[in-house]
């Protein structure tokens, strides 16, 4: 190497406009890297990474809760959401840690500007109660769950933050996204470290049992 030169990043080849240049003790853990969902050749061992679509009302939720379950010998860190009904009728959805916390997610009878069609996005449930949830499971957990990637949750920067943590840490991954989803959602899908599931209503319980087998460690 010539005298002065110094190596490149071994994850981004740092980009010029990047200030931590050859200062990171762990790169991996670069928040600049963090944000850059572009980049696919993370080096050395990861978690994999399983990403369930399906169409609104498929059953996404309740397959990861029934995985939760299945799971039960593992530490599951993480959020789900569930619809919030009145009288029979959806009025928004609720965020629930895998430690039972919980709050509004979104609703259509809460004031606010973040819509996502005629519910209003709560963003102090979602970052405090949803993106807490998965720091917490990716500093001490075996397993991150996330339910799921959407527009709703996609409104919050820390959302969008964590969940590229997420996918480029090292530990075992299980996250829902819309069948159609916003450009993030499709560069996720995309990924080549990703196990794309797809959800319907006949492939319930062999879609188990395959993230199992995933999980687990069964399937290369």
């Amino acid at each position: 190497m010539a005298s002065g030169v110094k190596p490149s990043c071994v994850i981004c080849a740092w980009r010029q406009t990047c200030n931590k240049q050859f200062v990171m003790a762990d790169p991996s853990r670069c928040p600049e890297f963090s944000r850059d969902v572009s980049i696919k050749d993370y080096p050395g061992k990861k978690g994999v990474k399983l990403i369930i679509q399906g169409a609104p009302g498929s059953g996404k939720t309740t397959l990861v809760e029934r995985l939760i379950t299945k799971l039960n010998d593992m530490r599951l860190g993480g959020f789900v959401t569930r619809e919030i009904r009145e009288r029979g009728e959806r009025k928004g959805f609720k965020i629930i840690t895998l430690d039972k916390r919980e709050g509004v997610l979104a609703h259509e009878n809460i004031p606010g500007h973040q819509k996502v069609g005629k519910y209003t996005v709560n963003m102090d449930a979602l970052e405090n109660i949803g993106v807490k949830s998965v720091e917490h499971a990716l500093a001490h957990d075996d397993v991150v769950v996330i339910d799921e990637i959407g527009k709703m949750e996609l409104m919050s920067v820390h959302f969008r933050d964590i969940a590229v943590a997420a996918l480029e840490g090292d530990k075992p991954l299980v996250a829902t996204v819309p069948a159609e989803g916003p450009a993030f959602v499709e560069e996720i899908k995309a990924r080549l470290d990703a196990h794309l599931l797809t959800l319907t209503a006949a492939n319930r319980d062999e879609l188990l049992e395959e993230a199992v087998r995933h999980l687990r460690g069964d399937i290369p």
